[in-house]
């Protein structure tokens, strides 16, 4: 007992909020099975997201009380600051469930609140990460994770416009302020990909470098499809607007577009990884039918880490995405992508929360 006494004590100390990815993909897949028609799957994922999200923010809440100063120097390291956004986009995605299903406005606006002062604190201490560095160190340590900045702005409008929609506040300005966000993580993404591009096609990369956030370079498209297509439907309808209207559309479907490309790499990249990387010889028939049951399955082939969250996301993301896209154009071809690619996206999640179950078993029995 005292044993696992310490193994907790340290897992809160060593605890980093990167965790909250698993409530980023849990709450877009229910948000997706929501828009796919499927209530009863998206209101299971609501309630089990619930319960990700609370444990979370205590583990959260103790060691910023019993380990400050572990949070602190977390925070002035640039690849650990990164992951801290995981909350701010965690909060949001609880906040725009909790809008979708319970119309909890004054909750979500809660939720809100503490996402956007999270993304400020996050903000102020990646650019005091980036004003210390030499220009050479931080193009080197761009990667996946580095997209989380795009993520989180972008997220932020997301929630508010559902907000605004949901309290039937018509406010100019308000509209104007998220519609800021939103285009602003969009100038961002054109920005940092170039980086990562240069890192992931004129760079040898092996299979081993392959890392589960590199997914988010499609996410990241994929959420600004996703809030892109909400304006076009929800702006004032005033003539001031139409402009802005016509140049958000072309945006949304130019950023789908981007994700889209995305994905046969990066589905190529993970069947690459996976059916190589600790693996001797010749990848047993159970991993080349499927590559991704090695994220809950086998005991030499087990390959799940918490970055792992990071590749549901996006899937998720695109899911919802295509489907609001295909709304807001009335485009009903396009509504036919979604109804196969949001059960890939619901089948990775499950291996992914088996293999989270199974590492946490084996951390307890590991204690004993």
């Amino acid at each position: 007992m005292k044993r696992f006494g310490t193994i907790l004590s340290n897992g809160i100390k060593d605890f980093h909020p990167v965790y909250f990815a698993m409530v980023m993909a849990t709450g877009i897949v229910s948000i997706a099975f929501d828009a796919m028609a499927f209530p009863h799957i998206a209101k299971i994922l609501f309630l089990l997201n619930l319960v990700f999200y609370s444990i979370l923010c205590v583990i959260v809440a103790a060691r910023m009380m019993f380990f400050r100063s572990n949070v602190m120097a977390d925070l002035k390291v640039l690849p650990q600051a990164w992951l801290f956004l995981t909350f701010v986009v965690g909060t949001n995605t609880i906040g725009a469930q909790l809008v979708i299903f319970q119309h909890a406005t004054g909750l979500a606006s809660l939720l809100w609140l503490i996402a956007l002062i999270s993304w400020i604190i996050c903000i102020y201490f990646i650019l005091s990460n980036l004003i210390l560095m030499r220009k050479r160190t931080v193009r080197e340590m761009v990667n996946g994770a580095t997209l989380l900045i795009i993520v989180s702005t972008v997220s932020v409008a997301m929630l508010g416009l559902r907000l605004l929609d949901a309290t039937a506040i018509h406010d100019t300005y308000a509209y104007f302020a998220a519609w800021t966000f939103w285009a602003s993580g969009f100038a961002l993404y054109l920005f940092i990909v170039p980086l990562i591009i240069y890192r992931l096609f004129f760079k040898t990369l092996e299979p081993g470098d392959w890392e589960a956030p590199y997914w988010i370079c499609m996410g990241a498209p994929a959420i600004i499809t996703l809030t892109g297509s909400e304006f076009v439907m929800h702006m004032p309808a005033v003539a001031v607007w139409d402009d802005i209207r016509e140049i958000t559309l072309r945006i949304t479907i130019f950023a789908w577009i981007i994700g889209t490309s995305w994905i046969p790499y990066q589905l190529f990249m993970d069947i690459r990884q996976l059916i190589t990387v600790n693996v001797a010889g010749p990848a047993p028939l159970w991993i080349k039918t499927f590559p991704w049951s090695r994220l809950a399955f086998g005991r030499q082939y087990y390959f799940y880490g918490p970055s792992s969250w990071s590749r549901v996301f996006p899937i998720g993301m695109y899911t919802a995405c295509t489907l609001s896209l295909a709304k807001a154009t009335g485009s009903g071809s396009l509504g036919i992508i979604p109804q196969y690619w949001g059960w890939f996206a619901l089948l990775i999640w499950s291996l992914t929360l088996i293999g989270t179950v199974r590492s946490v078993i084996a951390l307890r029995f590991s204690s004993r």
